[in-house]
């Protein structure tokens, strides 16, 4: 399921021991459109503020 949403370019957001989840679907927490933290309150608002752009567009090479 996270892979999923991460390739249909979904915010994604982790803290704690939710971060091994990325680690198993091998995403980076550097990728665009990932947000990892230690205090789920900073991590729930980052990726709010993600959401109001619906997806993390910048995550996909443009057509040419």
């Amino acid at each position: 399921m996270v892979t999923g949403a991460y390739r249909h370019g979904k915010a994604l957001g982790a803290w704690g021991g939710g971060t091994g989840v990325l680690e198993a679907a091998d995403l980076s927490a550097a990728s665009v459109g990932v947000v990892v933290g230690e205090r789920a309150a900073a991590v729930l608002r980052d990726v709010t503020d993600l959401l109001s752009g619906h997806r993390a567009w910048d995550r996909f090479t443009p057509a040419v």
